[in-house]
C-alpha cells in the first residue's frame, strides 16, 4: 500500500541531498579545472601535494583550537547553563538574553576591543588568546544547547541521587551527563564549525603565527584562483564530514551502553 508520508518524507530527503550535492560537484569540477573541450588539469591538487606539510600543520592547528573551543565551552556553560534550566523568571531570561549576545553581534563590531585587550595583557600572536577569543564568539550555542539538555532532565532525578547519598561529581557523571551527551553534541558541532571556519578573529588575534586552515582558503577565493580554492574547500569540507560521522558512532554507542538507545 502506498504511503503518502514516507514517499513525501523520502522526497524532501533526496531534496536536500541534491541541494548539499550540486556545490560539492561544482567544487569537483573546479579543482580539476575541466574545460570545454573536457581536459582535465591536477594543478590543484599537484600544489596541495607539495604543500602538504604546511598544509597538514595549519589543518592541525585549525583543529586543536576549535576542538579546545569545544572543551572550553562545555565547561564554561555547565553551570549558568543547569541555573538557567532550573530558574525562571523575567531576570533570569535577561541574563540569559545577555548571555547569548555574542551569537547576535558581528565579530568586527568587539574584535578591534578584543585585540587592544589582549594586547595589554600579552595574548596577541598566540593560541590560547586564539582559543579564548573564539570560545567568546561561540559560547552561546553550546549555552543555548546545555540550557535545553539541562530542562529535559527532570528535577527528580537529582533529588533522587542526593537522597542515595550521591555527591555532586558523582550526580553530574551518573545522573546529569548521561542526558547532556546528545545536548553536548549539537552545542559542539556548533562551536566546532564557528572555531574551524573563522578567517577574520584567527588573523587578528593570531596575527598570521597561529596557523589556520582559513588562512590558505581565503587568499585563493580572493584572487580568483578557483581551482586551487575548489580543492582546499574539498579538503576543509571533508574534515567536519570525518569528525561528525566519529562523533555519531561514538555518541550512539555510549546511549546503547547506557540502555538510553534501542
Amino acid at each position: 500500500m502506498f504511503d503518502s508520508r514516507r514517499a513525501g518524507s523520502y522526497a524532501i530527503l533526496g531534496g536536500i541531498v541534491i541541494v548539499f550535492l550540486i556545490p560539492v560537484a561544482l567544487l569537483v569540477y573546479y579543482s580539476v579545472g575541466l574545460r570545454a573541450g573536457g581536459e582535465v588539469s591536477l594543478r590543484a591538487w599537484r600544489y596541495l601535494v607539495s604543500q602538504h606539510r604546511n598544509l597538514l600543520a595549519a589543518l592541525g592547528s585549525s583543529l586543536s583550537y576549535a576542538l579546545g573551543a569545544v572543551l572550553l565551552t562545555v565547561a564554561v556553560c555547565m553551570a549558568p547553563a543547569k541555573a538557567i534550566a532550573r530558574r525562571r523568571g523575567p531576570l533570569i531570561a535577561f541574563i540569559e538574553a545577555v548571555l547569548l549576545t555574542p551569537a547576535l553581534l558581528p565579530s568586527i563590531t568587539f574584535a578591534i576591543g578584543v585585540h587592544q585587550l589582549f594586547i595589554r595583557i600579552g595574548l596577541v600572536d598566540s593560541w590560547p588568546g586564539v582559543l579564548l577569543v573564539l570560545s567568546f564568539v561561540a559560547y552561546p550555542y553550546m549555552l543555548r544547547a546545555l540550557v535545553a539538555g539541562y530542562e529535559s532532565i527532570s528535577p527528580e532525578y537529582e533529588q533522587c541521587a542526593r537522597n542515595l547519598g550521591g555527591g555532586a561529581l558523582r550526580l553530574f557523571v551518573v545522573v546529569e551527563l548521561p542526558f547532556l551527551l546528545t545536548a553536548i553534541a549539537a552545542g559542539g558541532a556548533v562551536v566546532f564549525l564557528v572555531a574551524f571556519s573563522d578567517y577574520f578573529l584567527v588573523f587578528l588575534i593570531g596575527g598570521g603565527i597561529v596557523p589556520a586552515y582559513t588562512s590558505y582558503l581565503v587568499p585563493f577565493i580572493r584572487s580568483a584562483d578557483y581551482s586551487i580554492a575548489a580543492a582546499l574547500s574539498l579538503v576543509f569540507l571533508l574534515v567536519p564530514l570525518v569528525l561528525f560521522v566519529l562523533q555519531d558512532r561514538v555518541l550512539t554507542a555510549l546511549l546503547r551502553r547506557r540502555g538510553m538507545l534501542a
